[in-house]
């Protein structure tokens, strides 16, 4: 059984309480992207609920592997797997729009000024992480 050391744990808490903290973002995001660019279609739900979750095992991953990935690169490249996950979901659900292709721009900039800014400096602060840039 493997365990989980406090940083770890850390870790993972670090991840999870900024992503359900800015959580209302994406779901306001989805509300404006269905009236603006599907009226009247809507937008099957994308689970950002799951985002929180994400972010935690993100930064448990850093932590326990010892990268020397800064947290802002590492978030960047969590940003562009998140916006090609949700480009092929909204692909699949029949959804999808041209709009959505600025994503894969938009969100690794975002998630490497949020996980720059708000997780490496958390993580530095709760003695998880040495290196938070």
């Amino acid at each position: 059984m493997a365990t989980v050391h406090r940083r770890e744990l850390l870790a993972y808490l670090v991840g999870a309480g900024v992503a359900g903290t800015l959580l209302v973002a994406p779901y306001t995001l989805r509300v404006v992207a269905d009236e603006i660019f599907l009226p009247g279609r809507g937008i099957s739900l994308v689970p950002v609920v799951l985002l929180p979750i994400v972010w935690g095992l993100w930064n448990l991953l850093r932590v326990r592997r010892r990268l020397r990935v800064g947290a802002g690169t590492w978030g960047a490249m969590l940003g562009l797997l998140a916006a090609a996950g949700v480009n092929a979901y909204l692909r699949a659900a029949g959804a999808w729009f041209q709009a959505a292709a600025l994503l894969v721009v938009f969100l690794p900039l975002l998630y490497w000024l949020l996980w720059r800014i708000v997780v490496g400096p958390l993580n530095r602060a709760l003695g998880v992480d040495g290196d938070g840039g």
